[in-house]
């Protein structure tokens, strides 16, 4: 069902892009580390397999989570845009009311700032919101991510 979901997608993708638009298309790969996604973002946020992002004025923030044999890999993390100056902020996510925070760093313009956690649950399906506090600026959240 994936599949044919994905290829329906592609297909409209490519009819736009055939009537002279431009269109980007969205990346399904998992960030590791400090890395850059380049991907278009839908209203609705959602960019693939439960995995979200806000467009902020000055980056985009993402969240997701996948799961392998183990445990569940909950990843928040931060493109900030090539311009502006740094900031200091800390990633998180919040999950049941709950919000688990990472450390504290300092993020350059043009440079992209992850978190991950590890959680024992039997299912990487269970609503979570990407969380990211700014010094100064004020709290930033992702819509929710599911499946």
């Amino acid at each position: 069902m994936l599949r044919f979901a994905r290829r329906i997608a592609l297909q409209q993708v490519e009819q736009i892009a055939g009537r002279g638009g431009w269109v980007r298309r969205a990346s399904t790969s998992a960030p590791s580390g400090d890395v850059s996604i380049q991907e278009s973002c839908p209203s609705s946020g959602q960019v693939g397999y439960g995995r979200v992002y806000t467009s902020l004025s000055s980056g985009r923030l993402f969240h997701d989570k996948t799961q392998g044999s183990g445990p569940v890999t909950v990843r928040t993390w931060y493109e900030k845009n090539s311009g502006g100056s740094s900031i200091s902020a800390k990633l998180g996510f919040n999950y049941a009311g709950t919000t688990t925070w990472g450390s504290t760093f300092t993020q350059s313009p043009g440079t992209t700032k992850s978190g991950s956690w590890s959680r024992n649950w039997s299912s990487d399906c269970y609503s979570t919101i990407g969380m990211m506090s700014v010094t100064g600026q004020g709290t930033y959240q992702t819509p929710s991510g599911t499946c």
